[in-house]
């Protein structure tokens, strides 16, 4: 049934190949004949961009040959251009990093030259490459700006793109409606602006979000839609990608033999395009199919394999997914020693690299950064009026100050003297607290490194007895059910209590070092740190967090995450709240955390003269930083917590 759609397919193909050709030499041809140096950079760019899409790795010689020209003739346009197409290409390999720092690159070029759309366009390859890195907070700011500007400019096809890679964003994060509905806006330029090539791209995004949505029919619809234009414009790439999508799609239907031809058929597309990288996806959806089959040695083959390609191109998704993979393969062939070692290496890497993201309200945090930029014009504006402010009283004090001159210089001698023993005192005064600084910088970083030895202990090794006590009661489990099924309710329990262990452990560990922190910085951990803490309490929780430093001190991080820490337990314990708003941005050179609630309030000074140890330690750990924290109360009720401490880019 399904052979004669693709063989027409096919027989489209051959014919549509020399399309593609005609328009590559059409391009090659251009570029020979034009005389104007400046056109001849944009023909070579456009020629260069269409032969990524069919030879990844030609792009790379393309860029360097753009640039080269570019840096002869001073085109800095051209330049930023030949930083886009190499940048572009290492996303695709996965080399997700250094395309970053090729694409910051681009965007300074863009700002010197005044272009808005340039701009626009590299702030979406920014968005793009750390929705890779799994980056939410950067993807979201870098995509809305981007549209922003090219909303401003009416730059249609430029904004299809945006208004794409916003729409993937919000399917990552389980908004599908509101993904769909972006997807939906592009797809429409896209047909309305006569753009049949770039409509390829959409199509398979839409195939996704409804996929992922659970409407199997309308994503089918979608992808074979997609499949066909990719073919159309001999896109193999597109294609294959596309074919396993509808593998995963019909493995989610339970149709696992129409999945696995359509996921050899990506196989097929994608080795032909020579996008090895991407081979990873295809092969461990049939991994997943073998083992949901029990044929657990061809799940173990085409894991390896595709493993494999992912040590070699030094991918991280979807490392979770083949870890997961063979472990099951292992445990499905009674190799418990393999499985053990497999399912370790899903543990760590569950816990540290993918825990650490959390799903959040797109839309909301869409209003917040609109809002953040409104507030840093006000901002702005009182600076400037504190700055004239400062300029009038110092001149009101410098003409008081002539006048009290002739004071001044018969009271100098005391005046010297009461300043000189004023200095002496301070200078000592000084080295005093300097000394109980050193102290309590000892203190706590004693406490910390106590901290870190203790969750890794609990992490490494009592977190891993359990894991191999579960393997292990797994296939006594399975034994037992077989030989003595009355008692199979009292397993499940044991079973369930187990798991419960092994999780509660894991945030125990968290709790006292957050593994996020070192891996993602503090902006996710704070994140984790409110989901797991409040998750439970039935309190609703706004986090509104700005752009702050990526490079911050770990010694300022995990200061600001132990005081985050501790106003939490406060308020879970003490404020009877029912909504707390948690803010950290940066302003200047000053970190802010700002935390509301709106409960029965806090009163800082009776708490400071009772000696609270929970406010002593917030008080201690703001000192040692050289921040500092005060309260006030909220409105109409509740306490407003505010904490600052300098740092240095």
């Amino acid at each position: 049934m399904a052979r004669g759609p693709f063989l027409i397919a096919f027989s489209i193909l051959s014919f549509l190949l020399s399309a593609q050709q005609s328009l590559t030499d059409s391009l090659r041809g251009a570029f020979q004949l034009e005389r104007d140096p400046v056109k001849k950079l944009e023909i070579y760019y456009d020629l260069a961009t269409e032969i990524k899409e069919h030879n990844l790795e030609a792009a790379f010689p393309y860029a360097d040959t753009l640039e080269n020209m570019a840096q002869k003739q001073g085109n800095k346009k051209a330049l930023a251009r030949a930083l886009d197409l190499r940048g572009d290409a290492l996303v695709e390999k996965g080399q997700v990093e250094e395309a970053i720092a090729l694409f910051r690159k681009e965007l300074v070029l863009f700002e010197e030259l005044a272009d808005q759309q340039g701009q626009a366009m590299c702030l979406n390859s920014l968005g793009i490459a750390f929705k890779e890195l799994a980056q939410t907070d950067s993807t979201i700011i870098y995509l809305l700006k981007a549209a922003k500007i090219q909303e401003d400019l009416g730059g249609m096809s430029e904004l299809a793109s945006v208004y794409s890679n916003i729409g993937n964003l919000y399917v990552d994060k389980q908004v599908y409606d509101k993904g769909i509905e972006f997807l939906q806006k592009a797809l429409k330029i896209r047909q309305e602006n006569g753009e049949e090539k770039r409509s390829i791209y959409t199509l398979n995004n839409l195939a996704v979000a409804y996929g992922s949505k659970g409407d199997l029919d309308l994503a089918m619809d979608y992808a074979r839609q997609g499949i066909d234009l990719a073919l159309k414009y001999d896109n193999k790439y597109v294609a294959g990608v596309i074919s396993g999508g509808i593998c995963h799609l019909l493995h989610g239907k339970g149709e696992n033999d129409e999945a696995i031809r359509w996921c050899e058929q990506s196989i097929r597309y994608l080795e032909a395009a020579n996008r090895r990288p991407n081979l990873v996806f295809p092969l461990v959806n049939l991994a997943t199919i073998y083992n949901d089959q029990k044929k657990y040695n061809a799940a173990l083959e085409v894991a390896r394999e595709g493993y494999q390609l992912m040590l070699e191109y030094k991918q991280v998704e979807p490392l979770e997914v083949y870890y997961e993979e063979m472990a099951k393969a292992y445990e499905g062939l009674g190799n418990y020693e393999q499985a053990y070692f497999w399912y370790k290496k899903f543990m760590v890497l569950d816990d540290s690299l993918y825990k650490a993201e959390t799903v959040r309200d797109m839309a909301e945090i869409e209003t917040k950064y609109e809002t953040s930029k409104k507030e840093a014009e006000i901002a702005s504006q009182n600076l400037q009026l504190t700055r004239q402010q400062g300029r009038l009283f110092r001149q009101r004090t410098w003409i008081f100050g002539l006048g009290l001159g002739l004071l001044a210089f018969i009271l100098v001698g005391s005046l010297y003297y009461n300043r000189y023993r004023l200095r002496q005192k301070a200078i000592l005064d000084a080295a005093v607290i300097r000394e109980q600084q050193l102290g309590l910088n000892a203190v706590i970083e004693a406490q910390e490194a106590e901290r870190k030895r203790i969750a890794k202990d609990l992490h490494d090794g009592i977190a891993q007895e359990l894991v191999a006590v579960k393997l292990q009661f797994n296939a006594l489990e399975n034994k037992l059910r077989r030989t003595v099924p009355e008692e199979s309710g009292q397993l499940t329990e044991l079973s369930r209590q187990l798991d419960e262990s092994c999780t509660e452990l894991r945030n125990i560990s968290h709790v006292m070092l957050p593994p996020a922190l070192e891996q993602h910085g503090l902006a996710p951990s704070l994140e984790m740190l409110l989901r797991n803490t409040l998750q439970t309490t039935g309190l609703k929780v706004e986090f509104d967090c700005g752009e702050i430093p990526v490079s911050l001190d770990h010694r300022i991080a995990i200061g600001v995450y132990r005081i985050a820490q501790e106003l939490i337990n406060n308020i879970v314990k003490h404020a009877e709240a029912a909504k707390v708003m948690f803010q950290l941005y940066a302003a200047g050179n000053n970190l802010i955390l700002r935390i509301e609630d709106d409960g029965k309030g806090f009163d800082f000074e009776a708490a400071r003269k009772k000696g609270s140890m929970g406010l002593l330690n917030i008080l201690s750990r703001v000192n040692t930083l050289g921040g500092v924290y005060f309260t006030e109360p909220g409105q109409p009720q509740g306490t407003v917590s505010t904490v600052r401490v300098p740092f240095h880019d």
